[in-house]
């Protein structure tokens, strides 16, 4: 019979057979939760490796799998140093291949390992035939460790991170379009020793096919104190991009890889298109400035000062009459006549004497208002400022139409709208031409350039060649939906333009090669005012004073109106803080021109008193 008693041990016996199956059963359990990485901290053998290495599959951002990032990344950056303290030899799996081996620091030449990925990386040398991609590894790398060891214990290593978000990084993770090139990280370690700062840069050479026309490849290591779980990095890395290969130069070892990453992703976009907005914006309003400023308001500069220094010319000796220009006169005159030497270096220059024909009492008030009008009407330059203003203000208020309305449904609305913003694109093109032509005609080509009705045939040109080509490019059927996209084929941005893929020709021809006929175009003659200007101002100071800063100030005044600020969108390949430079300064581009008309238009006395070269050319351009 059972006592009581005997019945209380049976029962505690029971209870505690109940809680180690259990706690048997959690141990059971645990290795199923391996993607936390805790279950094979510090254990590096095959199996270990074999179940971690899963959770490069596993880890994704839609899977079930619970997955620590930061714990796995660090089992893997420290299987490095196991691998320099523990292991001599090879590792070959599918997912990595590894290199153990002695180094002496007193090598006589660089090393080189070969990094393809089917093989284990080995040693090759310079003069052999070179490997697509491979590693090489300063000679002044291991003699900077001589103090420490003559010996030292080399790993270098493939690893296959597969399509998880194991070593993808915040960043990556955001954009959604950025990637590993071929999920490959390439490791390199001494173990313990820390190499940074290297006076003359390791190198890594990565081959691959030729990246889409909005991809580019960045050289990154990880940065395991970047973020909370580490991420990629750029710093101390260049990067050196070539058709079928890229070559990494880094100045410390660690994780690296080779980044594929689109050129305009979406937050980019997004940036660039506010970026672009907000100068747009500003441009529009000082262009309406601009041309109120032509319209309704005279010079400050009082016109009797202009007449008087006209009549000290006079004194000196009668002005030689100019040929005239631009249309001013009807009947074209002589050559350049020599000035005498007492007028040589005064005010006594065909502008000013053109001037001598406005009564001198017009300073102020309603008259200062009718004499500008009519000195409006009369003169070239200003109207050609205004085309180009007025072309500049329609271009942005085309672009905030077709920007900020998203995607047009109806296909003959969107063809509207390209063909809408592609003529006033090619007006503005047209009319920075058309102002570095007649910066040449008032510079370069002084004499003997009448030209009868000279603004009635620039304004058919600028109008009229833009509208020609518009309707040869629409009759084509070339305009349409078009959209920028990233790696995964998503749109970025959608707009109505130059119908994807099927007009690729039209556009390279009618935007492209226009852009870059009158871009050459303006760049010859700004190059040729440019030396104008230093040279005749050198020549009549005599000597060298410095630098001549004023000269500087209307070289860049001109470049707003040529359109320098456009010619930066040949550097937009270079990378995406060239595309973030070319969008601030050409939406800005209206304000330039105004901060440009403010100062020519409204001189001080200073400058019209000054008798330097360049004060005379600055006359010159207001004519």
């Amino acid at each position: 019979m059972v006592t009581p008693g005997a019945l209380r041990v049976l029962f505690l016996l029971l209870l505690l057979l109940w809680a180690s199956g259990m706690e048997n059963s959690e141990i059971l359990e645990q290795p199923r939760n391996v993607c936390l990485g805790l279950i094979n901290e510090g254990n590096y053998e095959s199996f270990y490796l074999e179940n971690t290495a899963g959770c490069f599959t596993k880890c994704r951002q839609s899977g079930n799998e619970p997955c620590d990032l930061k714990n796995l990344q660090r089992y893997w950056l420290k299987y490095e140093f196991h691998l320099v303290e523990n292991q001599m030899g090879i590792v070959n799996t599918s997912f990595l291949k590894a290199v153990v081996q002695s180094v002496s620091t007193n090598i006589s030449e660089d090393l080189f390992f070969s990094l393809t990925p089917s093989q284990v990386p080995r040693p090759v040398t310079e003069k052999e035939h070179e490997p697509p991609d491979r590693v090489r590894l300063p000679r002044s790398l291991f003699e900077s460790l001589q103090d420490s060891s003559s010996v030292v214990r080399l790993a270098i290593t493939l690893l296959d991170i597969g399509p998880g978000n194991l070593f993808k990084g915040p960043e990556l993770s955001l954009e959604d379009s950025s990637s590993v090139l071929n999920n490959r990280v390439v490791g390199l370690s001494l173990g313990n020793i820390s190499v940074s700062r290297l006076a003359e840069p390791l190198e890594i050479t990565f081959s691959h096919q030729r990246p889409p026309s909005n991809m580019t490849f960045s050289c990154v290591f990880w940065d395991v104190t970047k973020g909370s779980t580490g991420d990629w990095s750029s710093t101390g890395c260049s990067t050196e991009l070539s058709a079928k290969r890229t070559v990494c130069r880094c100045d410390h070892l660690t994780f690296f890889a080779l980044l594929l990453r689109p050129i305009l992703d979406r937050a980019t976009v997004q940036a660039l298109v506010r970026i672009s907005q907000a100068g747009c914006g500003a441009s529009m309003i000082f262009l309406a400035f601009t041309v109120v400023l032509y319209a309704a308001l005279s010079p400050q500069q009082p016109h009797s000062l202009r007449l008087r220094a006209s009549r000290e010319c006079e004194r000196c000796h009668p002005c030689p009459q100019p040929s005239p220009r631009l249309g001013h006169s009807p009947h074209p005159q002589q050559a350049e006549h020599d000035l005498p030497a007492g007028c040589a270096a005064g005010p006594c220059e065909p502008g000013l004497e053109r001037q001598k024909e406005s009564s001198p009492t017009l300073e102020g008030g309603p008259w200062r208002l009718r004499f500008y009008r009519q000195r409006f009407k009369s003169e070239d330059a200003p109207k050609v400022h205004v085309a180009l203003s007025i072309s500049l203000f329609l271009l942005n208020l085309a672009f905030f139409i077709n920007v900020g309305h998203g995607r047009e449904r109806s296909d003959a609305t969107c063809w509207a709208r390209g063909a809408i913003f592609h003529y006033f694109l090619l007006c503005t093109f047209t009319w920075m031409g058309l102002e570095a032509f007649h910066l040449y005609l008032l510079v370069i080509k002084v004499f003997n350039t009448y030209f009868g009705h000279y603004f009635l045939k620039l304004s058919l040109v600028g109008w009229g060649l833009p509208a020609l080509i518009v309707i040869g490019t629409g009759s084509a059927n070339s305009y349409g939906h078009y959209a920028i996209r990233d790696k995964k084929n998503m749109a970025t941005l959608e707009l109505c333009w130059f119908r994807e893929k099927t007009a690729v020709s039209a556009l390279y021809v009618t935007v492209h090669g226009y852009f870059l006929i009158t871009c050459l175009f303006s760049a010859v003659v700004l190059g040729l005012v440019a030396w104008k200007i230093f040279t005749l101002s050198t020549a009549t100071a005599g000597k060298e004073q410095g630098p001549n800063w004023k000269g500087v100030l209307t070289v860049l005044g001109l470049s707003s109106l040529v359109g320098v600020t456009w010619w930066l969108a040949i550097l937009t390949p270079l990378g995406r803080s060239t595309i973030y430079v070319f969008a601030l300064f050409n939406s800005l581009q209206g304000v330039f021109i105004f901060c440009w008309f403010a100062v020519l238009y409204f001189p001080s006395r200073t400058a019209v008193s000054s008798s330097s070269g360049t004060a005379r050319i600055d006359q010159t351009f207001r004519l």
